[in-house]
């Protein structure tokens, strides 16, 4: 690797790291979705992994979220309470509690998705500015750092 190489990662690392951070300050940020309770961005995302069915208990969340099922039990527990989510028993099964989404809970995925579509939107008038194989090397690349964290996670998991 030359030195302009080195230089060149440690400015992508270094821009990376700033956006990680403007991102975590934006997720930290609770926002009112039109329901009169500020929800924080868990609540929020949590919501939209019910609504999207990529988990409909707290075990399918927890793997989804790579986090601990308390700590899934904890939101949901908080989205129940503000009656964003519902709670079945499955039939057949007594303790597998089952989630789905309340009206109120449906009209914050809603209005979530609507943000989601603009911020794509946004994106897209970003991207006219480059090229597809750009843009596939920017994915190629977010996937490769994608991957690097995972190990890192993995790793920080099994020394806890």
């Amino acid at each position: 690797m030359t030195d302009t190489e080195k230089e060149l990662l440690e400015k992508g690392w270094a821009l990376f790291t700033r956006i990680f951070m403007k991102y975590d300050i934006l997720e930290k940020t609770p926002i009112d979705l039109g329901t009169g309770d500020k929800l924080s961005a868990v609540h929020i995302h949590t919501i939209e992994a019910i609504g999207k069915q990529y988990g409909n208990t707290v075990t399918t969340l927890s793997s989804y979220f790579m986090v601990t099922k308390g700590a899934v039990s904890q939101v949901i527990t908080r989205l129940y309470q503000k009656g964003y989510v519902r709670k079945t028993r499955r039939k057949g099964n007594d303790k597998e509690i089952i989630l789905e989404l309340t009206a109120k809970g449906r009209r914050v995925f809603d209005l979530h998705e609507q943000y989601n579509a603009a911020t794509v939107a946004e994106m897209q008038h970003l991207s006219d500015k480059y090229s597809p194989a750009e843009l596939h090397s920017f994915l190629s690349i977010l996937s490769d750092i994608d991957e690097m964290l995972m190990k890192f996670v993995a790793n920080e998991k099994d020394q806890s």
